[in-house]
C-alpha cells in the first residue's frame, strides 16, 4: 500500500507559493526546501497555518534555535517520528549541536548528566508535556526560573513542545520521505 507522501505529486508552484517556499528556506536557513513542506504546499491553506507557526515559534524567540532543534529531537524520537528525528538532527548539527548530544537526544530523549543542566531542564520539561500537556506544575516553572529561563522562555519552551507534537503528527500521517540532504547531514553531524 502507497503512502500518501508517495500518492502525492509535488505542488503546482504557484508564485504565492513559490514565495512560502523561498520564505520557508530562509527561516530554516536551509539550501531547499524539505519534504515536509512540499507535501503541504497541495494545500495552501493548511500551509499557511503550518509555516507560520514554525516561524514564529521554532526560528524566532528568546531561546536559542539549537535548544529548540534538540526539544525537537527529543520529542520526535521519543514519538518515533523519523522524519523529525532525522530534520532536526541535521539542522541540530548544523548549529553547533555535538555527536554526543544528538546521539543522546536520539536514544534517550534528553541530554546526559554532564551536559548543561539548564538545556537539559528545558528538554526534559518539553519531553514530558509532550506526552501529557496538563503535567505541567509550579515547581516545574520554579525550577526553570531557577536556572535562568525568563518566563517568556518558558512559554517558548511550552510552545516548542506543543509546536512538537504537532509537527511530528502532520509528518507521521502524511509518511514524508526523509529528504535526501538531511539524511546526508545528518550522517555528517552525527
Amino acid at each position: 500500500m502507497r503512502t500518501i507522501s508517495t500518492i502525492i505529486d509535488d505542488p503546482i508552484l504557484t508564485p504565492e507559493l513559490k514565495t512560502t517556499f523561498e520564505g520557508i528556506k530562509k527561516e530554516l536557513k536551509a539550501p531547499f526546501v524539505p519534504n515536509f513542506f512540499k507535501i503541504w504546499g497541495t494545500a495552501p491553506e493548511a500551509l499557511k497555518g503550518i509555516f507560520p507557526a514554525m516561524q514564529h515559534i521554532l526560528t524566532s524567540g528568546k531561546l536559542d534555535r539549537n535548544l529548540k532543534e534538540m526539544i525537537m529531537i527529543a520529542i520526535s524520537s521519543k514519538q518515533c517520528c523519523s522524519y523529525c528525528e532525522t530534520a532536526h538532527s541535521a539542522f541540530s548539527g548544523m548549529m553547533g549541536g555535538t555527536e554526543e548530544q544528538i546521539k543522546s537526544l536520539q536514544t534517550d530523549n534528553t541530554l546526559s548528566e554532564s551536559d548543561d543542566e539548564k538545556a537539559k531542564a528545558a528538554i526534559d520539561f518539553a519531553v514530558k508535556l509532550s506526552y501529557n500537556a496538563s503535567s505541567s506544575s509550579e515547581e516545574d516553572f520554579k525550577h526553570l526560573m531557577s536556572l535562568g529561563y525568563t518566563k517568556s522562555q518558558v512559554m517558548e519552551i511550552i510552545a516548542m513542545s506543543g509546536l512538537g507534537v504537532f509537527y511530528n503528527h502532520l509528518a507521521d500521517a502524511t509518511k514524508v520521505n526523509i529528504d535526501l540532504e538531511f539524511a546526508g547531514a545528518t550522517m555528517a553531524a552525527v
